[in-house]
């Protein structure tokens, strides 16, 4: 009989669970006694902030360019590598074509920093090929010839929401960079090896495209669109028989790119983080943890009591709704904005990484979190599925999880919050909200 009635207060419990409405408010709302809903946000947690391991650049939906320093973070830097495809299946430049101009047109997507800034952007041409077999990280580099390619050896300042005219059409904000007279009398005089893409690209391997320094205090870093119609190398020239006229070199879906990020954190002024990140000290973690993008930072979570706090009850326990909250303890930064949205990392027994049961690539954005709330100044995570399996033991994921800025290969964003020990309500912290039987 205590076995029947065991799994019809399971039952209840179940059918309570599917129907309760999301939001915290509402849970155990009118059925507290009936149920006997407990809470507590007082379970204790272990947290640092370390080195993120290496990131897949490979082909991203943005790629990344711009010089940044950050008082907390240091420098970044970083840089492009990209090949470039022909616009069409024959190219005849016609007889001894004479270079007008050269142009690199690079798409913006948007953009990290100030905007108000010139940023020393370089243009290097590839010495050595890409490999389409080849998964690129955060660290990876090819060989370049030392030469930059730029016309002119300046900043560049960027207006990524002014529209530009160009060759008397109206177009959505886009950096362009003039290149040398001789790299493009270069393109022009080897149009035997543009008989098809894969001779182009065996003859011209590419572009790196890095940032060597920025005006003012902070600098800034580009999200471009490769892939997009605007992202190209546009050759202006005129031969014996016609006036100028252009050739367009795109970088299209099929042409490889990655992302690489230098970081100097050696340029930092902040002593928590030289303390915590640079030096290994975990006591930081108590009062303030970083996470940033661009393969920087990331923060290891632990619940090392979570298990033991409700082994008193026997495995008797539901738990009805846990979430994670991250309070951002510099909300009001004017360049060096917050992550958008902030990821978690289950961790398993052998190390490896995988999603959390409550991901939302098992369950829904809505349902997992993580986005910033910009009037509470907070990240919240609901981890219920994970909180439960720790305390009966279910699965193969350790009490240890990682916090990661969600989309940290195509976002230059990073984040300074509460740590687990501060007295107020800016502290990391797990609420758990759950019923006994």
């Amino acid at each position: 009989m205590k076995t029947l009635r065991l799994i019809g207060i399971l039952a209840v419990l179940t059918c309570f669970l599917a129907a309760c409405d999301n939001q915290t408010s509402s849970i155990g709302l009118g059925l507290t006694d009936q149920l006997g809903t407990d809470f507590t946000d007082t379970v204790t947690l272990q947290a640092y902030s370390i080195l993120e391991d290496t990131i897949n650049t490979t082909n991203t939906s943005a790629n990344l360019i711009g010089h940044l320093h950050d008082p907390v973070f240091g420098d970044l830097t970083a840089s492009t590598y990209a090949q470039f495809d022909l616009s069409g299946a024959s190219v005849n430049f016609g007889d001894h074509p004479v270079v007008d101009s050269v142009v690199l047109s690079l798409q913006l997507s948007s953009w990290y920093g100030d905007t108000t800034s010139q940023v020393g952007i370089r243009v290097y041409q590839l010495t050595e090929p890409f490999s389409s077999e080849t998964n690129y990280y955060n660290t990876s580099t090819l060989s370049f010839d030392p030469t930059p390619l730029n016309y002119a050896q300046t900043g560049y300042a960027i207006q990524p929401n002014t529209s530009v005219i160009v060759d008397t059409g109206n177009y959505s904000a886009h950096l362009r960079i003039r290149l040398t007279q001789t790299f493009g009398q270069y393109l022009l005089d080897n149009q035997d090896r543009m008989a098809n893409s894969s001779s182009f690209q065996e003859f011209f391997k590419g572009l790196c495209i890095s940032a060597v320094s920025h005006t003012g205090s902070t600098g800034y870093v580009l999200l471009t669109n490769m892939t997009s119609s605007l992202s190209s190398i546009v050759l202006y020239y005129h031969n014996e028989s016609s006036g100028t006229t252009k050739y367009t070199f795109p970088c299209d879906a099929e042409c490889c790119r990655f992302t690489h990020f230098d970081h100097d954190y050696t340029a930092s002024s902040n002593v928590s983080f030289i303390q915590e990140v640079l030096q290994g000290d975990p006591s930081v973690g108590a009062t303030h943890l970083f996470a940033q993008a661009t393969g920087g930072v990331k923060t290891r979570i632990a619940f090392p009591h979570l298990k033991d706090a409700f082994k008193s009850l026997d495995n008797r326990v539901v738990i009805n709704r846990a979430e994670l909250i991250i309070k951002n303890l510099s909300p009001y930064e004017e360049h060096l904005l917050p992550p958008a949205a902030l990821t978690l990392q289950g961790i398993k027994s052998d190390g490896s990484i995988t999603y959390l049961p409550d991901d939302e690539y098992y369950t829904s954005s809505s349902h997992f979190g993580g986005s910033y709330d910009k009037d509470k100044h907070e990240y919240r995570f609901r981890i219920t599925r994970y909180v439960q399996d720790l305390i009966q033991d279910n699965g193969d994921l350790t009490d240890s999880i990682n916090l990661v800025v969600r989309g940290s290969a195509v976002r230059a964003n990073r984040l300074i919050f509460g740590g687990t020990n501060l007295d107020n309500d800016q502290r990391l912290r797990l609420e758990i909200s759950y019923t006994t039987f």
